[in-house]
């Protein structure tokens, strides 16, 4: 089967995704048309809602030692990606995405007809979805001859939804994974192109397994368009019926997950 021609959804995320899509494009930047850059929010909140409820829900210590990353790594990615033109490490999804010569577009709305057009454009077979902020309508899912792939943290059907990391930890699992699958009408829903696995210990902390978990998804990510592009992949149930759904947790899940002894960072 000839390459197909591939398009990126990935979330702006200055910590872990930079090196995955660095990854993925060392292995398919010239069947790659483009990039879509999505913002880091959670469900439809928007970028204020989300960083109050983190606040919230974390507490000053944790979210401002985030705060200061994140702010650190967008002043790095203008200095160190833009300015001098350093390719040797990322900050920005953007500057992955220069380095290999594939044109980045923002859009606020990925099934709105302008988007689907360019998409046409641009002759796109598969989506590949790297931790996406956007939920993917009907008809943006029907254009797509080789449809979407979606990179989820959680062994599906477990933890489908938001911030799968936060709830492994807070239900004291001792395993944890990576799911690469299509994307249907529901939430996480469609069934598996391919899922790795990983030990969790008790002296993880949440950005621990973030970061496992990112490192994972590149290489399943990678290993899903591989077996796309041979055809016909065999693929894995995602069974309803043994499904579990979350949201963003309440200040108890958040006490929760401290009593396992699990730290944030």
């Amino acid at each position: 089967m000839p390459s197909l021609r591939k398009y990126v959804f990935i979330q702006d995320d200055p910590f872990y995704l930079p090196k995955v899509l660095d990854k993925y494009l060392r292995e398919y930047h010239d069947s790659t048309v483009g990039v879509n850059i999505q913002p880091v929010v959670m469900g439809k909140r928007t970028a204020f809602q989300t960083a109050w409820e983190l606040y919230r829900l974390y507490g000053f210590h944790y979210f401002q030692w985030k705060l200061r990353r994140f702010v650190c790594a967008r002043l790095k990615a203008k200095l160190i990606n833009g300015l001098l033109g350093s390719t040797s490490k990322f900050y920005s999804i953007g500057a992955v995405a220069k380095k290999y010569g594939v044109p980045v577009h923002i859009t606020d709305d990925v099934n709105g007809e302008p988007f689907r057009a360019l998409l046409r454009e641009l002759k796109a077979d598969l989506i590949v979805s790297i931790s996406g902020t956007q939920w993917y309508g009907k008809k943006l899912r029907e254009q797509m001859p080789a449809g979407i792939v979606n990179c989820h943290g959680a062994l599906l059907p477990k933890y489908r939804g938001l911030m799968p990391s936060f709830w492994t930890l807070a239900n004291n699992e001792h395993e944890g994974g990576v799911s690469v699958h299509y994307i249907d009408g529901g939430l996480d829903s469609g069934p598996i192109v391919v899922q790795g696995r990983y030990r969790i210990n008790p002296q993880d902390t949440l950005e621990d397994i973030m970061a496992r978990s990112k490192d994972m998804a590149a290489e399943l990510i990678i290993e899903s368009v591989r077996r796309i592009e041979a055809g016909s992949p065999e693929l894995l149930p995602n069974p309803a019926d043994q499904a579990s759904q979350f949201s963003v947790p309440t200040r108890e899940d958040v006490e929760r997950f401290r009593a396992t002894g699990h730290r944030f960072f």
